[in-house]
């Protein structure tokens, strides 16, 4: 059995208790980052063996793996923080263990796609999510999307370019709104709501360029 577990993305009461049960149970832990794995782990008493998957990680490695599952183990799976196979490598793995017979089982838990999305102050009954922001290729394309959809629009970006994003969107979606999350659930969280037709470098400014950033245009 392959266990996906959604795991905290910043404050680590946010567990659930199947999944410490699920920690505690397994034969060994999966995990994108075994030093950030490690932190939870130490935090609810839990010593388990770690091996470490993602995206660069090997076929070889893989293949240990669903090796393990096929023998009858039991594994958990991790990312750094949040749901599994959103914007991580856990797609790679699920894909391969089904190709194969091995069951897997999810142990829902934090995303800040999701945390973002329940304090949205629009309705979410309709949304879109798009990953990552493109960076060069397809960014006038999406734009020009975004301008006529009437859903929200939710999106991950690096604390190095989130300026350079919130300052083209605003020079393209006059009219629109922007929903940004920084450092969900962590000591500096933040929750803003910017007009993009009112965008200007002291808005850009008072927006730090550290943390995980989710955001959405509505």
């Amino acid at each position: 059995m392959l266990y996906i577990i959604g795991s905290p993305i910043g404050n680590l009461g946010d567990i659930t208790l199947r999944a410490l049960e699920t920690l505690k149970k397994v034969d060994f832990i999966a995990c994108e980052d075994t030093r950030q794995t490690i932190k939870l782990l130490k935090k609810y008493n839990i010593n388990k063996r770690l091996v470490s998957l993602h995206q660069h990680s090997s076929d070889k490695k893989l293949a240990f793996l669903l090796d393990e599952l096929k023998s009858g183990r039991e594994v958990a799976y991790l990312s750094d923080g949040g749901t599994p196979n959103l914007c991580d490598p856990g797609g790679k793995l699920n894909d391969l263990v089904e190709k194969n017979g091995v069951r897997i089982m999810p142990i829902p838990g934090p995303s800040p796609l999701l945390a973002l999305i329940s304090v949205a102050p629009f309705s979410c009954s309709d949304f879109r999510f798009i990953g990552f922001f493109p960076k060069k290729k397809g960014r006038e394309t999406l734009a020009r999307e975004l301008a006529g959809v009437k859903y929200p629009v939710f999106f991950f970006e690096s604390p190095k370019r989130v300026r350079k994003t919130i300052k083209f969107l605003s020079e393209r979606l006059k009219g629109k709104k922007l929903l940004i999350g920084r450092e969900l659930t962590k000591i500096y969280e933040e929750i803003l709501i910017l007009d993009l037709s009112s965008i200007n470098e002291d808005n850009l400014l008072r927006i730090p360029e550290k943390g995980e950033f989710v955001l959405a245009v509505f």
